[in-house]
């Protein structure tokens, strides 16, 4: 009877562990996790890692589909080892992500991802290169999100659509490539 009662406990969390939020709810949840980025048209070049962080809020549309919007700090730019360069590019991030769930606590999302670069900073120091960033990003990232207990681990990468730099001040034609991992805690505020 003890090993059925237990059996039945293990189950009912189980299940609850892997509910969904209700359609109509509202949830917040803050996010911190790492970011490696790099830009494209390069070969010579490897990831930044730093960090990201931020809120999100999500809507519940239905039990298979949400939209979620959120508020990011991400660590940004590239190393070029050759030169012994490195880039370092700070955003705010605004992603816009539709979540499409596939079962229970398993979504695919898709959005846009409007930014403003907050910093831009080149070592070895050069003035020129810090005029050349543009304050405006805008990316597409495509990711995917477990929810267990309402912590949710969320990979995303953002392709970015926009060019980095004005091109009448430094000849770079390249655009922001990140992949994000981060974990998060949901809370429903309704």
């Amino acid at each position: 009877m003890k090993k059925f009662i237990l059996l039945a406990a293990i189950m009912m969390a189980s299940i609850s562990g892997f509910a969904q939020h209700e359609p109509g709810s509202l949830t917040l949840q803050p996010r911190i996790g790492f970011s490696a980025a790099d830009f494209n048209n390069t070969s010579d070049t490897k990831a930044r890692v730093g960090i990201v962080v931020g809120p999100e809020f999500e809507y519940t549309m239905s039990n298979r589909f949400s939209l979620a919007f959120g508020l990011n700090y991400s660590q940004q730019g590239c190393e070029q080892d050759k030169l012994d360069v490195k880039y370092k590019m700070d955003y705010l991030n605004i992603p816009i992500v539709a979540n499409f769930y596939v079962v229970k606590g398993l979504a695919l999302k898709a959005g846009v991802q409007p930014g403003i670069n907050l910093s831009a900073k080149i070592d070895p120091s050069d003035a020129k290169f810090d005029e050349a960033v543009k304050k405006f990003d805008f990316s597409i990232p495509v990711g995917i999100s477990y929810e267990f207990f309402n912590f949710v681990i969320d990979a995303r990468y953002n392709f970015g659509v926009t060019k980095l730099f004005d091109l009448d001040k430094v000849n770079l034609d390249t655009r922001n490539l990140a992949f994000q991992l981060t974990l998060g805690y949901k809370f429903t505020l309704f």
